[in-house]
């Protein structure tokens, strides 16, 4: 379709705002590269379904739910459950909200102490100050093995940060949403949450955005140009600070190693973290987890899927080092591991200090509106919030 010197309602790139407006308005969505969904997508290797980093989609965010039909997503849930690598072995730690009778075998593990529990409780009563989660805990009283072998290693994956500097209060509101659902993977891969959501609306693909003119509403692509009444910007974290020449904000980079293997390092889909003191520091792994046990169509038959999250703010982790520090969380040799992809996204998540939380969800300069996952939370569900809130101004704007 060519759209050249024709002017449209709304040109949007983001299909959360797309779904809100279509309804009332001609939308159109641009789309930079030959699939939809940008940072959520999947590829197909060698029979592996590849996500671009380790996601994982968790079914109890409100505005996921008014965005998408989850039951149409299939999704393949995740233990409530983490796997701790010890000085001693492999230790299971299930969540006792949903399995009670747990509760003796925690206690017995040596990384759950009666003061870790009653700190928790009082973290509690820390959420609405503007602390970073480790000026939190600290405050709690919370610096037990739990916090040390078990929830810094598993939150340094979700906040995709290991100095302990997110807000405690966008921290404590993401641990909600996981004591409320079960993370899970759609059938299919990540990529089947933007493709359910783009179905019935006009979407081009191939059209990279190059400059914005926020008074005409003149979008340019190359050489060429379209006109709408209103634009919404949601090209990531770095496309859309270039786009509307807004400053950059503060990322957090992931590099994520997908090895395939006949033989799968555990017998359950749960997350592993190691749990061990590290004199001369950690192993690159943040988490590590068997994806093909929580979604079996990840891998072709006989074979099994393995996903290991690294930091890549200050350290450039290897393959080589990856391997031997799954090797150490996993208690088994990697050596006949065959690596089918890497994934280095450096701009897998906003920065997310005390005092950015509560913020606008989005902003308009002239008929140019911006929101993405760098406003509100930054995950999926702060990513769609920004996005229905973007469609509100834009249909304010064009009454």
């Amino acid at each position: 379709m060519d759209t050249t010197g024709t002017t449209t309602d709304v040109i949007v790139a983001g299909l959360a705002a797309a779904q809100a407006l279509r309804q009332h308005h001609r939308v159109v969505v641009l789309e930079a590269s030959d699939h939809i969904g940008g940072r959520i997508t999947t590829t197909e290797v060698d029979g592996f379904l590849v996500d671009r980093g380790f996601q994982v989609l968790n079914p109890a965010y409100r505005h996921l739910r008014t965005a998408v039909d989850l039951g149409r997503l299939g999704l393949r849930p995740f233990p409530r459950a983490v796997r701790v690598r010890t000085d001693t072995g492999l230790v299971e730690l299930a969540d006792p909200t949903r399995r009670p009778g747990a509760l003796p075998t925690l206690l017995r593990s040596g990384l759950v102490s009666r003061a870790d529990l009653a700190a928790v409780r009082l973290l509690t009563r820390l959420v609405g100050r503007d602390l970073t989660r480790k000026e939190a805990f600290d405050e709690a009283g919370f610096t037990g093995p739990l916090r040390r072998s078990v929830v810094d290693p598993f939150l340094s994956g979700v906040v995709c940060e290991r100095d302990g500097s997110t807000s405690w209060h966008h921290t404590a509101w993401l641990i909600g949403r996981f004591m409320a659902g079960t993370p899970g993977l759609p059938s299919g891969g990540m990529r089947t949450l933007p493709r359910v959501m783009a179905e019935g609306l006009e979407v081009l693909l191939d059209h990279r955005v190059t400059g914005v003119d926020a008074t005409t509403g003149s979008v340019r692509l190359g050489t060429r140009e379209l006109q709408a009444r209103c634009v919404i910007i949601a090209a990531g974290l770095t496309g859309s600070a270039e786009l509307t020449r807004d400053p950059v904000p503060r990322m957090h980079g992931t590099r994520t190693f997908w090895f395939a293997t006949p033989d799968p390092p555990s017998g359950t889909a749960a997350v592993h973290v190691d749990g061990r003191d590290h004199p001369g520091g950690q192993g690159p792994v943040t988490t590590a987890c068997v994806v093909s046990n929580a979604a079996p169509e990840y891998a072709p038959a006989g074979q099994h899927l393995v996903a290991a999250l690294t930091l890549t703010d200050d350290d450039d982790p290897s393959e080589e080092d990856t391997r031997h520090h799954l090797g150490e969380i996993f208690g088994v040799s990697t050596t006949g591991w065959r690596l089918l992809a890497r994934h280095d996204v450096p701009d897998t998540l906003p920065a997310v200090p005390p005092g950015r939380v509560g913020g606008e969800l989005a902003a308009r300069s002239g008929c140019v509106i911006s929101c993405g996952d760098q406003f509100g939370n930054a995950s999926t569900d702060g990513a769609i919030a920004s996005g229905q809130y973007a469609a509100r101004l834009a249909d304010e704007f064009l009454r």
